[in-house]
């Protein structure tokens, strides 16, 4: 008797006592598994990366070529648009952990300044100290867990993408639980730890206190306004091969808060210890 090939697999696992594998699709779960667990073993990243980001009711473009070692922390950024020729360069523990700029302008000398300081901060979300993934992946981490009786509901698989000639996951969360609410000030805080204790945007809390001046700008016992969450929606694509989101899109209650896309991404390439010192020859500090 002649069977068909499908039959013959049968009729094997049968007189083997074994279940017949099934192909499953992959799930949201395990895609945000895999992306904080590939995250963590980041060593070092190149990318180019374009930033819009909203400013006082603007969205305001940047694209910047960054390189990146994690541990310890240095960063090398130059600056494409809207700034051509614009250098940064970050080496934890040096220069007094003050980056040096070198600003392709008046006043044509590079200068030293605090990331956290009102220059380097103007215009910008993020400080350069968040540049990579483990900002983002440590907010997706934080809303993972305080939901995660709900987060199946909350995430939703929005089909495939190519994005750079990588084929992407698109991902979508929706935060209906968003909105603002009232904070206390504690003994001993500023609006950057409250941000980063509740995973929220610290310039989305500047923005939303306008007698709040900086950062620092607070004290015990004062009341302000914050997010209960970073964002009410966000959209990624994640990478199907490295499971690095390439793009990401984060909505407040007005629309679009901010959006970061990435090319050129390489996890893990060699970068030599000669690029994060301020006479690598290919620099202008």
């Amino acid at each position: 008797m002649k069977y068909t090939l499908f039959f013959r697999i049968f009729l094997v696992a049968l007189f083997l006592g074994q279940p017949i594998a099934k192909s499953q699709s992959v799930t949201v779960h395990d895609i945000a598994t895999k992306m904080f667990a590939q995250s963590k073993g980041i060593r070092t990243l190149n990318y180019t990366m374009k930033k819009l980001e909203r400013i006082k009711g603007k969205l305001i473009m940047q694209q910047s070529t960054v390189k990146l070692n994690m541990n310890p922390l240095k960063v090398y950024l130059y600056q494409d648009a809207p700034k051509k020729g614009l250098e940064v360069l970050y080496v934890q523990g040096t220069n007094n952990n003050h980056a040096i700029v070198n600003t392709n302008g008046f006043p044509w000398v590079s200068l030293n300044l605090d990331p956290y300081g009102s220059t380097m901060r103007e215009n910008q979300h993020h400080t350069l100290l968040n540049s990579g993934y483990d900002h983002v992946i440590g907010i997706l981490e934080f809303l993972f867990t305080k939901y995660q009786s709900e987060i199946h509901d909350m995430v939703k698989m929005d089909g495939s993408v190519v994005w750079d000639k990588h084929n992407c996951w698109a991902v979508t969360l929706t935060n209906k639980q968003f909105k603002y609410v009232s904070y206390k000030v504690l003994k001993g805080e500023n609006v950057i730890s409250i941000a980063n204790k509740f995973r929220l945007s610290e310039h989305m809390i500047l923005e939303k206190n306008p007698s709040i001046d900086s950062y620092t700008d607070v004290k015990e016992g004062q009341v302000i306004v914050i997010p209960c969450d970073y964002s009410n929606k966000m959209t990624l694509y994640i990478d199907k091969l490295r499971y690095i989101p390439l793009v990401m899109k984060v909505y407040d209650d007005q629309g679009l808060y901010e959006q970061y896309e990435y090319t050129n991404v390489t996890v893990n390439g060699p970068i030599k210890a000669e690029e994060f010192t301020r006479d690598y020859g290919d620099y202008n500090f």
